[in-house]
């Protein structure tokens, strides 16, 4: 029956001894990662480390009851105490008749191609060469750039797979490479940090150069700034900021916390509850994201689902488990390690963009400030969106960017500040899994200091 399986002999010994057990069902979960990261500092090698780990997980259904258990040892001996402790801890779990395993046969599976094996075949020296380049870009970006503490460049190529009882394997492997660099700027006693950092799934579209120009930018235009005027007035809230917002407002979306009532979004299905201008999409599947995969982590295909449709909430995100109890389809949003059974994540998160540039939301709003950076993001009330931030940006005069301001706070709600967007930036980028465009809402509460 599993003759057809590959992978590591501890996968494949797992779902032999499975098999062997009286389970209606059971389910694998392998995974193995390995990294290299390079540091650079003064023009040499600060530390170049390599890493390598791996682990499996196991589901077993027992009577409606399910068991979980861990591994990361592949030895045999693990691996048989791994399979007997999740059979043993499926007999003392509740019954629940909304526990099932997917079987894998059942569903066709989007392809999606993320391992660029070239650029793991690239040599360790070139590997070094983009971590020094790093470090020279940001050094040359800006004469104020006075040191850099540290520049990295990092590699991984992961691998995951899953079998079910039947035999069945799922198979998924990629890469990804990143770049993450933390600058000090100085002007007239003045010292500002600044930073940047991108990834990419492909070696060659890592943009070394940018995120140097970034990092530069970032600490530099923090120098001499001063205090924020008490006022309410419009906000241009930028692409970075606006992604902590999307990704703190993630979790509202979750089916689970929706039903445990830590959700603002509690009973809102079908309701027009943000602006018009807000579509905000998860995309298990959108080409070169980090998060992108054929399937998730119960081994569903993952899929394009709209969040919110021109400010309507239109759906939620849906684990197996979830989507059984409220007579949904899995969206594909089951996340996973190897530590944990599976739990509703959003995979890669973005809220469209508008066509405003990002001067032309400037120029809209004529007098106010740009938010730039937003500080305890997660202190936001998760059920009523109430939020009181640490901020730092610059004023907007007259249309144009001026001085930067920091150490004053931003107050409102989540809910009325996405119900109040006027205008989205063409300007959308990827933080990690969550993209973003900048945003214009037309009033913004902001305490100076």
């Amino acid at each position: 029956m599993h003759s057809h399986l590959h992978g590591h002999p501890a996968l494949i010994q797992a779902a032999e001894a499975l098999s062997r057990l009286p389970a209606q069902k059971f389910e694998i979960y392998f995974q193995r990662k390995a990294s290299t990261r390079i540091e650079a500092r003064d023009q040499k090698i600060d530390s170049l480390a390599r890493s390598e780990d791996a682990g499996l997980s196991i589901r077993v259904l027992r009577d409606q009851r399910l068991g979980f258990s861990y591994t990361t040892s592949l030895e045999r001996d693990a691996v048989e105490r791994a399979i007997q402790s999740a059979w043993e801890i499926a007999g003392f779990m509740p019954e629940d008749p909304h526990h099932d395993l997917h079987s894998f046969s059942e569903t066709p599976y989007p392809s999606l191609e993320r391992l660029d094996s070239s650029g793991l075949a690239q040599p360790i020296d070139r590997k070094i060469a983009r971590a020094l380049a790093l470090e020279a870009a940001c050094l040359a970006a800006d004469s104020r750039i006075r040191g850099v503490r540290k520049a990295a460049f990092s590699e991984t190529r992961y691998e995951m797979s899953l079998i079910d009882s039947s035999g069945e394997q799922l198979w998924h492997e990629g890469s990804m490479y990143s770049a993450g660099i933390s600058c000090r700027a100085e002007q007239d006693g003045d010292n500002q940090m600044g930073g940047a950092s991108s990834h990419a799934t492909h070696f060659d579209e890592l943009n070394i150069g940018e995120v140097a120009r970034k990092a530069a930018i970032d600490a530099a235009e923090k120098l001499h700034a001063g205090t924020a005027p008490t006022r309410t007035c419009p906000a241009v809230i930028r692409r970075d900021a606006m992604a902590d917002l999307i990704s703190f407002l993630s979790d509202s979306f979750s089916a689970e916390q929706v039903e445990k009532g830590r959700s603002m979004l509690v009973g809102r299905l079908g309701e027009r509850l943000f602006s018009e201008k807000v579509t905000l999409i998860d995309d298990g599947l959108l080409p070169r994201g980090a998060a992108s995969s054929p399937f998730d982590g119960e081994g569903t295909p993952c899929r394009r689902t709209t969040l919110v449709s021109g400010g309507t909430i239109a759906s939620l995100l849906y684990d197996g488990y979830h989507a059984r109890k409220h007579g949904r389809q899995s969206t594909g949003n089951a996340g996973r390690s190897i530590k944990a059974p599976p739990s509703i994540s959003a995979s890669n998160l973005y809220l469209e963009p508008g066509s405003r540039s990002f001067d032309g939301l400037i120029a809209t709003a004529s007098n106010g400030v740009v938010i730039t950076d937003l500080m305890g993001v997660h202190t936001a009330n998760p059920v009523t969106g109430d939020f009181s931030l640490g901020a730092s940006g610059f004023l907007i005069e007259n249309g144009k960017i001026g001085r930067a301001i920091r150490g004053f706070a931003v107050a409102g709600n989540l809910r009325n500040l996405f119900g109040s967007i006027a205008e989205l930036g063409s300007d959308l980028e990827f933080f990690g899994s969550i993209g973003a465009p900048s945003a214009l809402v037309p009033e913004l509460s902001v305490g100076g200091s």
